[in-house]
């Protein structure tokens, strides 16, 4: 991710850029069709519930929060995630069935730098065009695990310095090895500046398996855009600076499948982990793997010492701590609106084999009403405990409101009057439908849909302080 940056990190950069040419000529001219064929194609997010965008059809709604990967299209299949195929289904989407979870990290060999950025979706903080008031950390295994499954591409960290990092593997399959189904996804979410980086598997001593991959992101299509704020994770908190606030970058996805890396039935036995060499322009929301054929385990079982949630800015900020740690996996936040029928909302890592206190967080938009929460706690035998609920209670938020939801002719947009501006709406393709300019210190418009076919809608709302997004549904 170099575009855009400050003229001081130029100079750097361009030092550098002799050395990606050099790794580009490694490649040995290979054909840029050569990393096409391994290109996601197409991919549906949790973005105000349902967001679908493709190399061939790029979706002008441009997501500017946390948001989940529900499914991607690869070689033609669309395949889902795991994370909410029901979204999905009540989409009209046709699917293979899939489970795919964030590969957790096992080591990290760069140095964070100061032109090491963590990415958050512009509107994470809650503020448009600038900082909000959470101070975040600069734990980068933090950003690359988030969400639920670890699968958030709305956090990354961009510009991971040049070095090794590498990403626990066991428990394959064999059966699955060749079978034309992604094993391995990884993406590349800012800007890659014609940057090669290579893959591959290697056993305990750091040998490879099969043979490594190289890939030029540049020779892969986006298949979206996304709006974010890139903080200096050189500092802790870290801090966002000038230039890099709302900035739009690209979204681009690779995949594939354990024989793509020349593992096969006589050589996977000795995996032990996956490994990316970093060109130093690397820009990474998560690496995926396929839990039908990897079925990954970190153990740990621990002891939870504390757990509270607390409310900051319309969201719920849940932190807990352990006091002991030896083979814990990962914690699953969960969230109910009755105290009964819980659902996940977010996968944190555990940090690994601790004997001192270990401390976690998480937050999540609060709805109005009570908010309970709890945790799921995952040891390396896929064991699991819960802990004690929390709940926080709220009133019905002031902000915008789109009414009746679901609709069928007419839909009313109510919103303070210091949110007045620009209305567009968008269908599920991001098609733009209509747009509208709100009267000055108006609090509520609205808008016929009675021509709209039954469906998806988004709706945003945009001035020059902010810039909200909404979804509908016409019945």
């Amino acid at each position: 991710m170099n575009s855009k940056l400050p003229k001081a990190a130029t100079a750097s950069l361009k030092r550098t850029a002799a050395l990606k040419n050099y790794s580009v000529i490694s490649l040995f001219l290979l054909p840029a069709s050569v990393f096409a064929q391994q290109a996601v194609t197409g991919i549906i997010t949790d973005f105000n519930s349902y967001w679908r965008s493709s190399a061939s059809s790029i979706n002008p709604v441009k997501p500017n929060n946390s948001h989940n990967l529900l499914a991607f299209t690869y070689n033609g299949v669309q395949y889902s995630t795991g994370v909410n195929n029901g979204v999905l289904s009540g989409n009209g989407q046709t699917f293979v069935d899939g489970d795919f979870w964030s590969l957790p990290l096992a080591n990290y060999s760069g140095s964070v730098n100061s032109n090491t950025k963590v990415g958050l979706g512009e509107m994470y903080d809650g503020v448009h065009n600038g900082k909000g008031p959470i101070n975040y950390s600069n734990n980068i295994a933090t950003y690359l695990n988030d969400g639920i499954k670890g699968l958030d591409i709305g956090t990354c960290v961009a510009n991971l310095p040049a070095g090794n990092i590498t990403f626990l593997v066991n428990n394959l399959r064999p059966a699955n090895i060749g079978d034309g189904i992604p094993d391995i996804i990884v993406t590349q979410v800012a800007d890659p500046s014609n940057s090669v980086d290579k893959y591959s598997f290697i056993d305990g001593s750091g040998n490879v398996i099969g043979q490594i991959k190289e890939v030029n992101f540049t020779s892969i299509a986006p298949i979206g855009n996304w709006t974010a704020d890139f903080y200096e994770a050189s500092t802790n908190p870290m801090v966002l600076t000038t230039g890099f606030t709302n900035t739009d970058r690209p979204l681009r996805l690779w995949a594939a499948d354990l024989s793509d890396f020349g593992i096969t039935q006589a050589n996977y036995a000795g995996i032990s982990n996956f490994k990316i060499a970093l060109s130093g322009s690397s820009d990474v929301a998560f690496v995926a793997y396929n839990n039908k054929t990897m079925s990954i385990s970190n153990v740990l079982p621990f002891v939870l010492s504390d757990f509270t949630a607390r409310e900051s800015g319309g969201k719920a900020l849940l932190n807990w701590a352990t006091a002991n740690e030896k083979g814990a996996a990962y914690f699953v936040v969960e969230r109910s609106t009755d105290g009964v029928s819980f659902k996940a909302i977010d996968t944190v890592n555990a940090s690994g084999n601790n004997t001192t206190a270990a401390f976690y967080s998480s937050q999540d938009a609060l709805q109005a009403g009570t908010n309970y929460y709890r945790l799921k706690m995952v040891d390396l035998d896929i064991h699991s405990t819960y802990s004690k609920v929390v709940q926080l209670s709220v009133k019905e938020p002031i902000g915008v409101r789109v009414f009746p939801n679901p609709a069928v002719a007419k839909i009313t947009i109510s919103y303070p009057s210091s949110s007045a501006g620009n209305i567009s709406v968008y269908n599920a393709n991001g098609v733009l439908m209509q747009q509208k300019r709100t009267d000055r210190n108006s609090i509520q418009a609205n808008i016929d849909v009675s021509s709209y076919t039954k469906g998806m809608y988004y709706l945003v709302i945009e001035n020059e302080h902010e810039k909200i997004t909404k979804s509908f549904v016409v019945k």
